[in-house]
């Protein structure tokens, strides 16, 4: 079975954690399948602190994946679910304007 769990990588009295798609057989820092984001406690701004790539994530919930308890706790923080049959996994990409299109929106210029 796979898990998605964290798995330790800071020192000691600075925790780090990557999240990560492992085979339930292995050991907490041991060999894993795909790193799907990390985790720092200790960073002040809530946006950094933690990473997620979440159309991966969605893709192994998908599968069957199960995450841990305190994975789960993240996931259920940042909304991010189990994709319903027939759902597509992957999120549609959001689109960000660029100064061309933005110009091109506005139409020609006459003078």
């Amino acid at each position: 079975m796979v898990r998605i769990r964290m798995k330790s990588m800071g020192r000691l009295h600075r925790p780090f954690f990557r999240i990560c798609a492992m085979d339930s057989r292995t050991p907490r820092d041991g060999r894993t399948i795909e790193e799907l984001g990390h985790y720092d406690p200790l960073v002040r701004n809530p946006e950094a602190q933690t990473v997620l790539n979440v159309n991966r994530i969605r893709y192994w919930l998908s599968v069957g994946a199960q995450p841990s308890d305190k994975v789960a706790a993240l996931l259920k923080r940042f909304g991010v679910k189990k994709p319903a049959n027939g759902e597509p996994w992957e999120l549609p990409e959001e689109k960000k304007p660029t100064p061309d299109a933005a110009a091109t929106e506005e139409g020609p210029t006459t003078a």
